[in-house]
Formats: C-alpha cells, structure tokens, sequence
C-alpha cells in the first residue's frame, strides 16, 4: 500500500508522462512544418527527421519506465486484494489508506482537473477544425488526457475497492458487537436511527436554506423554486425505479419460495428470501454455511419448523440448521429505504448467514419464540 501510494513513483509518473507528452506535441508540429515547406529546402527537412529521431530516442526511455509501473500496478493491484481477503478481521485496517476515510488522494483530483481540460481544449480545437495549424495538437492533447485518465481510473478503482473492503469489515464488526451483546460481554446499545429519520436529516439543510432565501429576496425566488421542480421532477422519476426494483426483487424471492415450498416439512410456514448478501465469491468457500453469505445473491426460502431453521435455494442449495447451534439472530434495518431489512443468523461455529427479507420481523419473532435469542440493530 505504501508502494501504491509512494510520492517517489508518482512523481516517475509524472515527469514521464510530461516527457512523452512533450514529444507527442513537438513532433506533429515538425513533421506538418516539413510536409508545408514551400521552399522546398532538404536541409530543413533532414534537420526536422533528426530531431524527430531525437525526440524517439528521449521518449523511448519514458515509455519504458512507465510500462515498468504499469506491470507494477497490476500487480500491486492483484496481491492488495489478495492480502484484504485473507484479512477481513473486524480490526483490519488495509484499505483505510485510500480516501475511504478522508479526502481524494491529490493525484486523483489533479488528474482529473487536468482531464476536464484536456477535454475543453479538445473541444475548442475541433471547434476550429477549419483552422488546420490547431489540429496537430490533437496528438499531444489525446497522449496528455489518457496520462490523466489512467491516474484517474487507478484510483477510482482502488476507491471502489476500499468502499466494498470496508462495508466487509464493518459487517463483521456489526457481527462481532452482536455476539458481544448475546453472551453478555457488551451490553446491548440500541441507535434507534431510521433510514426514513436519516433521509429527512440530510434533507432538513436544504429546506431552510430555501425557506431563508426566500424570506430574505423574495423577488430572486423563481431560481429556488425551479431547483425544487427540478428535485421533485428527480423524485417523481426515482421513486417508481426504486419502487420497481423493490417489487421485482420481492416476486423472484416469493416465486423461488413457492418452488420450495415442497421441500419442507408439511405445514411449515414458508418465508422468501434473499441470500448470498455478505463476502464476496473471492473467498473461495465452497461448502458449509459460509457458503451461503457468499456472493452473488440469490433467492431462495427459508421455514421455523420444530427445532430446526431450514434453508432452501433455488439452485439445490439446502442447509438444516439446529437451534443449538445458533447463537442468536440480528435483525438489522437496511440504510436503504427501498431494501428490505436483513436478518443476520449468528452460528455458535463463528460462521454468519445474512438473508434479506420483507418478512424479518416474523421470522425473528418465531425464532424468539423458540428460545433462540434476537437482538435489533
């Protein structure tokens, strides 16, 4: 990670990059000054064939170190998320060095400053296409803009990948507070914090910021009032996607249970669900019920049935679980509105099961019911 994120190797980047940029700039101006030569002299052009070679031999070099640090990162790339699977502690602290945790690293907004430019010029010039001394920038403009976006990618996807890395971890600390409150270590600390209560935070700002504008210049209103129109135009068209999807997830998940229902002892009350919600296929659990908080979800069903927690998935997956060898069950509400809470069934093993369902508050109710212990986060 120290590697990834050396200023020694940023700035190899940077002064090769400039390099071949440079070359890429200069040499399109030579060769179109030769070709237009209208004296005819062959000196000039013999001078602007050895510069061009010139330029060669300076830019190979710049290539050469730059497809050194691109085989690097590639590398680099491969054994960080390598490392992180294997170190998925509650205490592991691997991807915190990448701005999931702070500010954009500045390499990332420098590039992409430099992008956006890179971009307007590009426009400018074919926008003068007619103009022809201004197209043989276009080379060194496009050289320039895949530098910055290739920074730009580098750390998009070393977010990306911290982001998922520390919703793994924080899922397992989740976990670990859970078992902590079950056997009594850590007393139990209800949030009593709703997603609906956390959207309404977020939107309270914006509302009094509208309100006093208004108050303050009621004549310049219109411009708030159109933001708003706009706002509720974004909702009006959310809303029913969101909703869609919801509605979608929740017919596969009954169609599944209605499939399964025949798979389960009579007169077991049947419950759709969704599983395959927690770590990701990368590590490589293949059997138990590990197995089944592996990605990628699925749909499937699950029933109370005596003494037993019996799961069921639509591609054969089956797994008999005993009371006993449940330490409880968390029933955590999802901070996304449109998602349906999760229940989390903690095994005495140390393995978890995450399954996802409109009916978690049933399911936790009849396991309560049956002496096994639930807990609310």
């Amino acid at each position: 990670m120290r590697e990834d994120l050396s200023r020694a190797r940023g700035l190899a980047f940077l002064l090769c990059s400039a390099v071949v940029t440079f070359v890429a700039m200069l040499a399109p101006v030579l060769v179109v000054d030769a070709a237009t030569n209208e004296s005819g002299d062959t000196n000039d052009v013999a001078v602007s064939v050895v510069v061009c070679l010139f330029l060669a031999v300076i830019a190979l070099p710049a290539l050469l170190v730059l497809r050194s640090l691109r085989v690097r990162g590639t590398q680099r790339r491969q054994l960080l998320r390598e490392w992180a699977a294997i170190d998925r502690g509650h205490d592991s602290e691997i991807p915190s060095g990448y701005g999931s945790q702070g500010s954009p690293h500045s390499r990332f907004i420098n590039a992409a400053a430099l992008l956006l430019l890179v971009f307007v010029l590009v426009v400018v010039v074919l926008a003068n296409a007619s103009d022809t001394t201004g197209l043989v920038l276009l080379p060194g403009l496009f050289v320039a803009g895949s530098f910055a976006w290739a920074t730009v990618r580098k750390y998009t996807d070393r977010y990306t990948w911290a982001s998922r890395e520390n919703v793994i971890r924080s899922r397992e600390r989740r976990r670990q507070r859970c078992r902590g409150q079950m056997s009594g270590v850590v007393e139990a600390q209800p949030t009593g914090v709703r997603p609906a209560l956390l959207y309404v935070a977020l939107c309270a700002p914006v509302v009094i910021v509208a309100l006093v504008f208004a108050i303050a210049r009621p004549k310049n209103v219109l411009g708030i009032v159109l933001i708003g129109l706009v706002a509720l135009a974004v909702l009006v068209i959310g809303a029913p996607m969101a909703t869609l999807k919801r509605r979608r997830e929740r017919d596969e998940n009954a169609r599944a249970a209605n499939a399964l229902a025949n798979s389960f002892p009579p007169g077991a009350v049947v419950h759709p669900i969704r599983y395959g919600l927690g770590e990701p296929g990368g590590r490589h659990v293949t059997a138990g019920p590990a197995s089944w908080d592996c990605d990628p979800p699925r749909a499937g069903a699950l029933a109370v049935d005596g003494n037993l927690l019996h799961l069921r998935g639509v591609n054969g997956d089956a797994l008999d679980i005993p009371f006993t060898d449940l330490m409880g069950v968390a029933r955590v509400a999802n901070a996304v509105t449109w998602l349906d809470p999760t229940l989390d069934l903690l095994l005495r093993s140390g393995d978890s099961i995450e399954v996802r369902t409109p009916q978690a508050a049933e399911i936790a109710g009849a396991l309560s019911e049956a002496g096994v212990r639930t807990v609310s986060t």
